[in-house]
């Protein structure tokens, strides 16, 4: 294996040999003549080789792919002291994705500005080759929700945050909140809503936003369920249950709901906050059915929104927007709305 493995290295065009070694190493890691981590490694310089972007998405996805039940996960039979352990696994998905990451942003500075919508369309297909790598980590048997915060999920992180691209960002974001556990959100809900706010102005954060309040509002709702079978729990579900039963999610979103309001507030529409803020009502209707202070303090924030950004009485999106502001809690709470005292200030924004 070892002649073999050094000989697709003297094939003549780089892309064939790369695909070869990719082949070849996979083959060689099963006969467990050498060390995994060490192949794992060797791969992942070679494959740098590459720096065409579509060329390089296809060459990095296949290595994931072909290292796929291959690698030194907790539990698997590649893993040992001199093959390697989850962290190395991990650190082999890590590096691909950031590398994989780079390639995709750049895809669209290839062309002139009038293939600049086929570029966009071309790196909207290909974003599940980046995505992939998202997908392996979360389904990690060695991932711990202690690996996950101290190593997986600060580097995501940076990867989406640095790489200032729109696209990359809102896409990473979603994939993260829906690949990982909704324990794992709940307990790092603080570092997730901490980089919506360092995104770019273009990223739509509501949707962001809702997919997160969507899963936790679900994840709220089962918990609640399962207190009543609380015997048989695991601690670790029980640690988790009493967490949520302690944090506040609605204080978390409120604080960054308005430092995305008061940072982006001057720079995007008006109707886009107004549907962040309906995202928001309709999660702290379903999460908090019977705290009124809750819903008096979205009606606060909306008014403020519009106190210092008047709509234009023509704009249909923002009317259609501030109905659903004012029905959402009317049609759950019914006459209790007489208790909001930010209720009918909302109502004078409306057209006569």
């Amino acid at each position: 294996m070892s002649d073999l493995y050094e000989s697709v290295q003297h094939a003549g065009n780089i892309i064939p040999r790369l695909y070869l070694l990719i082949t070849v190493g996979s083959a060689y890691i099963k006969t467990k003549e050498a060390p995994v981590k060490l192949i794992l490694k060797d791969l992942l310089d070679m494959v740098k080789g590459v720096q065409q972007p579509i060329r390089g998405l296809f060459l990095r996805y296949y290595l994931l792919k072909m290292m796929k039940d291959k690698l030194p996960d907790a539990g698997s039979e590649y893993e040992s002291a001199d093959n390697g352990n989850v962290d190395d696994a991990i650190d082999f998905i890590l590096t691909n994705m950031s590398e994989m990451n780079r390639l995709w942003v750049r895809l669209q500075h290839l062309s002139s500005n009038k293939d600049k919508e086929m570029r966009n369309v071309e790196r909207n297909e290909l974003r599940m080759t980046v995505g992939e790598n998202i997908i392996r980590l979360s389904s990690l048997d060695g991932l711990t929700y202690d690996i996950y915060i101290k190593t997986v999920l600060p580097k995501i992180l940076e990867i989406i945050v640095i790489c200032k691209d729109t696209l990359a960002q809102q896409y990473l974001m979603e994939c993260v909140i829906q690949a990982f556990p909704d324990d794992y959100h709940l307990r790092s809900l603080e570092n997730l809503l901490e980089t919506t706010a360092q995104l770019n102005g273009n990223v739509d954060i509501k949707s962001i936003f809702i997919n997160l309040m969507e899963k936790l509002s679900k994840y709220a709702q089962s918990n609640s369920e399962q207190k009543e079978s609380e015997e048989n729990m695991t601690e670790e579900e029980k640690e988790t249950a009493k967490l949520a039963s302690e944090l506040d999610i609605f204080k978390l979103f409120k604080k960054y709901t308005d430092k995305i309001i008061e940072e982006q507030g001057k720079t995007i529409d008006v109707s886009r906050l107004l549907e962040l803020e309906v995202a928001f009502m309709n999660f702290t209707i379903k999460t908090y059915p019977n705290n009124l202070q809750y819903v008096n303090l979205i009606l606060e924030s909306c008014n403020s929104i519009l106190k210092s950004t008047p709509i234009n009485n023509n704009d249909k999106n923002c009317m259609k927007l501030l109905v659903k502001l004012l029905t959402i809690p009317l049609e759950s709470l019914s006459i209790q709305v007489l208790n909001m005292n930010h209720y009918p200030t909302l109502m004078q924004y409306m057209k006569f």
